[in-house]
């Protein structure tokens, strides 16, 4: 079989469901909250990682330290996160921001040469937080519940000052209205005659999503510019984000975004869109990679850390799941409602502190066969 069909359903019988402890928000006898349905020490990770999660919560709450403000572009997909680190952090609240790309980018960099910081915390791509890395925008801070990525180049920095704490499968969404010979299944099969005018994708020219993708098929032994030039030839129609992608299909204006991220295809089947998901395995597969820094000199430092450290718990990995993101680290006893990118063969990635480099040499060759 050349590619896997996810299953849509959500209704996840995760093994940290093991009593029911209350309803949400209230506090035990450490002073942590109390998630429904999920026992606080399988949750987060053991006895000793509750008793971490203790005193680093103590230590926020003492410094006064009761908001948390993120800048991501993931606000529209993670506010059940969000909400799942108040219940168990009771006085700290996230607020965070909507912000993409160079906007990001520009904006944190003004606060930190002005010295009127406002973002504490940053999660984006793995370019985007690089870019950042590289101008010292976030401090050293290796979680203690992540030694194993914080110590794998392609998961953090020599520096520590990322920390990686989701992956977002991607994948073909498709339209099931549509009857084009049969789904597509693999990347060969985007090359069908019948789907020439029919792909969208996201521009592999400008940074996000779509270069990463060109990036990665590039530099792919088997499939490499060869085969983009192929893709090309079927004149995919370029959206200007994953959202226009998806949109484009459930409108009817595409048959397939063949970057079709798996939160954005939850949301809609949940909505009732008529779109179904296939992974292509043979050649190789992505997923999208999100990374957590701990602004220099930011004013909720401790606060930030804590929720960088919640990101990667047990209980975080459930709600990711349910929010269309896969775990990178600590998901042994989490049922997720799709195949783990970590189980299914991916397209070779450079390590995190090459990404910026190299995909600035690749958008040299993805600007001339997709402009």
């Amino acid at each position: 079989m050349r590619s896997r069909k996810f299953i849509a359903g959500l209704g996840m019988a995760s093994l940290l469901a093991l009593t029911a402890c209350g309803g949400g928000g209230g506090a035990t006898e450490g002073g942590l909250g109390e998630r429904d349905g999920v026992e606080t020490e399988a949750g987060l990770g053991g006895g000793e990682a509750v008793t971490q999660f203790e005193e680093m919560y103590q230590t926020a709450v003492d410094g006064g330290q009761t908001t948390v403000n993120v800048y991501t572009p993931l606000t529209a997909t993670w506010p059940d996160v969000f909400a799942a680190f108040e219940e168990r952090f009771p006085e700290i609240n996230v607020e965070p921001l909507q912000i993409v790309g160079a906007e990001l980018d520009t904006k944190v960099s003004q606060e930190q040469s002005s010295g009127q910081r406002i973002a504490d915390m940053v999660i984006t791509g793995d370019s985007g937080a690089v870019a950042l890395a590289d101008r010292d925008t976030f401090q050293e801070y290796r979680p203690f519940n992540a030694q194993d990525i914080t110590e794998d180049p392609q998961f953090s920095l020599e520096e520590g000052t990322l920390t990686s704490v989701s992956a977002s499968p991607r994948g073909f969404v498709y339209d099931t209205r549509q009857d084009v010979g049969g789904a597509p299944e693999s990347w060969d099969d985007l090359l069908r005659p019948e789907l020439k005018g029919k792909i969208t994708m996201t521009d592999p020219a400008t940074d996000g999503g779509g270069m990463q993708w060109g990036d990665l098929v590039l530099n792919d032994s088997d499939l490499g510019e060869g085969y983009l030039k192929d893709l090309a030839a079927q004149e995919p129609v370029i959206s200007s984000n994953t959202a226009e992608c998806h949109n484009a299909v459930v409108q009817g204006r595409a048959y397939v975004c063949i970057m079709g991220a798996m939160g954005n295809y939850q949301t809609l089947t949940r909505d009732g869109a008529p779109v179904e998901i296939t992974y292509p395995v043979e050649g190789g597969n992505w997923a999208t990679y999100w990374y957590a820094g701990v602004v220099n000199e930011s004013e909720n430092a401790d606060a930030a850390k804590l929720l960088a450290a919640w990101l990667n718990t047990p209980e975080a990995n459930e709600v990711k799941a349910e929010a269309g993101h896969g775990p990178v680290t600590n998901a042994e006893d989490v049922e997720l409602p799709f195949e783990n990118p970590a189980d299914v063969p991916q397209f070779e990635r450079p390590d995190l502190a090459d990404v910026t480099a190299r995909q600035r040499e690749s958008q040299k060759t993805l600007s001339s066969l997709f402009s």
